[in-house]
């Protein structure tokens, strides 16, 4: 064993989120089929340097348009999370807080749309996990 001690703390602490804001929608013209799962993710990080703080805002949409594509309903969310941040000195760090910062956040949507879900009397829906790294090269190309 090396004696060489490597420092694993992270630059970021999760301090809490918010949901601000939920959309259901109730497709009662739904025809009753197998439907593949359909969701994007929209994100949206605010730094404040001076209190070393950042705020992730993650947007979901899952069945857009659902009367039209016959999902049997629409759902839309948007979940804010503070966060604690220090030491953003390169491009590449402030790359790493913002996918780690997403990857803490999104289970807590994940679980929001199921228990909402569940909770609409409708099939329970748990939404995969995301590849935050194709997440953000998606958002470049866009």
């Amino acid at each position: 064993m090396s004696g060489q001690a490597y420092d694993i703390k992270s630059n970021l602490r999760f301090i809490n989120y918010v949901v601000n804001e939920i959309r259901f929608k109730y497709n009662d013209q739904f025809k009753m089929e197998s439907v593949k799962i359909d969701f994007n993710v929209k994100k949206n990080i605010a730094y404040n340097e001076q209190n070393n703080s950042a705020v992730v805002t993650l947007d979901v949409n899952v069945f857009d348009d659902c009367v039209e594509n016959n999902y049997p309903f629409s759902f839309y969310v948007r979940v804010s999370g503070f966060f604690e941040v220090t030491n953003l000195e390169s491009k590449d760090e402030k790359m790493l807080i913002e996918a780690n910062a997403i990857a803490i956040l999104f289970p807590y949507v994940r679980s929001l749309i199921s228990s909402f879900t569940v909770n609409a009397n409708v099939s329970p829906l748990i939404l995969p996990p995301i590849n935050v790294l194709k997440l953000f090269q998606k958002e470049q190309k866009d």
